[in-house]
């Protein structure tokens, strides 16, 4: 017999979140491109994204083809692109100016694995066009289900809140706590400790 889920937050009834969710308005356009087993994972943040910042878009795939629509869309609408992905172009986001920063009409990440991200931004040429960031100094991840090797690694939904509040000056605060409590409900015999 399948679990009964909620048809909000798509978590088992059992394990609901819907009380935890917060509610955040971004001015930009909030891409993600989430790979395909990302989605099928129940661990991904982008999930929770989506319930927190409904107009957040997530594009499933992994080569440029899947994302055809996608690039047609941004070039429709225009303005300043950048993506928040660390590669040997990409440029430290606190080292740029306020009008530099706040000037970013759309914020594109990619939610996958290390390994399966850096197969889409090699998959997808289209990316290099626009600016990309990484942090200089990121926040300490928060992200216990899931661990990484590599330093400064954030999920991500750590990563886009610390892209808002760099480039909007927003606080993001309540989808970082939104996150560390669902940690905590849903997977609690994965966590080490209590997030706050």
């Amino acid at each position: 017999m399948k679990r009964a889920v909620c048809r909000r937050c798509h978590y088992p009834q059992s394990v609901c979140i819907c009380d935890l969710l917060c509610e955040l308005v971004s001015s930009q356009r909030i891409v993600i491109l989430q790979h395909p087993s990302e989605a099928r994972h129940a661990k991904n943040s982008a999930k929770l994204i989506k319930l927190c910042i409904p107009e957040s878009e997530i594009w499933l795939g992994e080569s440029a083809e899947d994302f055809t629509e996608l690039q047609r869309s941004i070039k429709t609408r225009g303005g300043k692109v950048a993506v928040v992905y660390p590669n040997e172009d990409s440029v430290a986001l606190e080292s740029l100016s306020k009008k530099q920063r706040t000037s970013i009409d759309t914020l594109i990440l990619i939610d996958a694995t290390w390994r399966k991200a850096y197969k889409v931004w090699q998959l997808n040429p289209w990316l290099k066009q626009y600016s990309s960031w990484h942090f200089a100094t990121p926040p300490t991840s928060q992200y216990d289900i899931r661990k990484t090797s590599i330093a400064g690694g954030l999920s991500t939904l750590e990563a886009l809140a610390h892209a808002l509040t760099l480039t909007q000056e927003i606080d993001t605060s309540e989808l970082v706590t939104t996150f560390g409590e669902m940690q905590n409900r849903v997977f609690a015999r994965h966590t080490s400790k209590r997030i706050t």
